[in-house]
């Protein structure tokens, strides 16, 4: 039976990098099924690859003949591809029967388009404070006077994501989010849609734009249960961490 691996390749954008990786796999007879250019910045590409071979092995030893430059990072699960992901998320949220199945499918959403190991979604409430409605215990707050990266997304109205460094959150609400990546995006005027990885694999400007895309997609779908917009204000506090990557603020 066949075996397939999810992988992340980190390598310079020179010519003959992907040619070289496409010999290696040759090589191992490993195929490529699918390959999803992640980003393409400066003089960095990265590039997620769903690999087929015989065995595990044969993979290993394929990605042991890479040049020393790539970076790999193996998933745990296997890649989707991402239009398919975004849209079976779209489709899910806006299909449910009610705000609860709705914010679960979106947290299940957000954790496939994203690639990321947990997701959220969290309210900012009357008092500035903010409280998680899906995908984190209840205990995982933030009260309304305490420093939040998620307050500068709202404030804004404008996509970020992050190294989990020391400030980004309540340390007690950093802990119970495990994150060493982090990706918010606005979801309307009074919640968040969160991805967290808690390995340090950054996420990039185009798997931040999927985010921002597919919370905006589905912000009607909350709107309308809530019925009201800007019923709360995030409050100060709202600092970004140290190499954060944004899209255009409002």
């Amino acid at each position: 039976m066949a075996v397939v691996r999810a992988i992340r390749l980190t390598m310079p954008d020179r010519p003959g990098a992907l040619s070289a990786i496409a010999t290696a796999l040759a090589a191992h007879r490993v195929d490529i099924v699918r390959l999803d250019v992640v980003s393409h910045e400066g003089s960095v590409v990265v590039d997620d690859l769903l690999l087929r071979a015989a065995s595990a092995e044969d993979i290993g030893a394929a990605i042991g003949g890479f040049w020393p430059e790539v970076a790999v990072r193996t998933f745990e699960a296997p890649l989707g591809d991402p239009a398919v992901e975004m849209g079976m998320a779209i489709a899910n949220v806006t299909g449910a029967p009610t705000q609860v199945e709705a914010r679960s499918k979106l947290v299940t959403g957000i954790s496939r388009v994203m690639r990321a190991d947990r997701a959220a979604v969290l309210r900012c409430i009357e008092t500035g404070g903010f409280v998680p409605v899906a995908g984190l215990p209840a205990t995982a707050v933030v009260g309304p006077r305490e420093p939040f990266a998620g307050r500068w997304v709202l404030a804004h109205g404008a996509a970020a994501a992050f190294p989990a460094a020391d400030g980004w959150a309540p340390a007690a609400f950093a802990s119970e989010t495990g994150a060493a990546w982090v990706a918010i995006a606005p979801l309307g005027t009074v919640e968040l849609a969160v991805a967290i990885r808690t390995m340090a694999t950054p996420f990039y400007r185009g798997e931040l734009e999927r985010l921002a895309v597919l919370a905006k997609a589905v912000t009607p779908v909350f709107d309308r249960g809530r019925g009201i917009r800007g019923s709360a204000e995030p409050g100060p506090g709202g600092a970004l961490p140290a190499r954060a990557i944004t899209l255009g603020a409002a």
